[in-house]
């Protein structure tokens, strides 16, 4: 015990090697430990980096949503009486049929549709269509703060990239063994957004593709949540939203889904998610 006192007084440093070296890891031990970590490593960040990317979707989808539902409720007030342009919150009428579904083409259908019982759909079958002129002008030209405006041609004149691809092309992709061709007018279709639907750029980034041309009779919107920084994929950062309401006006919107790809969420489970 005293010669260990008087080494380390005197010889502190060899004293600390020499234990140093009865503690030390050998070099395979530190690359089996180092082996170890990579594996565990390997196996949890995609998951890790998956729910991170889940939670920042989320994030973005409930903050587009909100955006895009103050901004209609404040139109509708802003214009002063209950808006006609939207769909029944009750559901359509009567019971829509098609006379004749295309054998060819996916979705369209050939021969016309009427109600169940044989007669025609009434003129106001899926709801008030009258007042979707004036709304339109007002959310885009005065509720939301629009920094660029396609009427058409959305892809040339930059509302949109080439990176955004239409639901028929969508369907195709999901449905590689059907029989039929994809529809090339289907709703958001990529002739449709790139071509002929109107789309408005916000200030914070965020895409609105109107169903059709601007000012029309129809109160569907898709919204790019996170413009045009990507991924522009149907379920992940583009989500279509549907406005519901009734005599009173404009009383609610909902999520629809003309695509989802592969991976992706359609519109109402983010809605559900957020607990609306």
């Amino acid at each position: 015990m005293k010669r260990e006192i008087i080494n380390l007084i005197y010889h502190p440093n060899v004293l600390t090697s020499s234990r140093l070296k009865k503690c030390a890891f050998t070099l395979s031990e530190v690359l089996i430990t180092l082996g170890i970590i990579g594996v565990v490593a390997a196996i949890t960040m995609p998951a890790i980096v998956a729910n991170v990317q889940n939670v920042i979707l989320k994030n973005q989808f409930k903050k587009a949503y909100n955006t895009f539902y103050n901004g209609v409720m404040q139109a509708q007030t802003n214009l002063g009486y209950p808006v006609g342009c939207s769909y029944w919150l009750s559901g359509s009428l009567c019971k829509e049929v098609c006379k004749e579904w295309d054998p060819v083409v996916e979705g369209v259908c050939s021969g016309g549709f009427e109600c169940e019982d044989g007669s025609p759909l009434p003129a106001d079958q899926n709801g008030l269509r009258g007042d979707c002129a004036k709304f339109d002008e007002e959310l885009f030209n005065n509720v939301f703060k629009t920094v660029k405006f396609c009427e058409k041609d959305a892809l040339a004149n930059g509302c949109i990239t080439d990176n955004y691809r239409g639901t028929d092309k969508v369907w195709s992709d999901n449905n590689p063994d059907s029989d039929k061709e994809a529809n090339p007018n289907r709703g958001f279709s990529e002739s449709g957004i790139k071509n002929r639907y109107s789309s408005w750029i916000l200030s914070d980034g965020i895409v609105v593709i109107k169903y059709g041309e601007y000012k029309n009779s129809i109160p569907i919107y898709t919204v790019d949540i996170n413009g045009h920084r990507g991924p522009n994929k149907w379920g992940y950062d583009l989500f279509t939203f549907e406005l519901q309401g009734d005599y009173d006006g404009i009383r609610k919107i909902i999520g629809i889904s003309y695509a989802t790809e592969t991976g992706g969420k359609n519109t109402a489970d983010m809605i559900k998610e957020m607990g609306k």
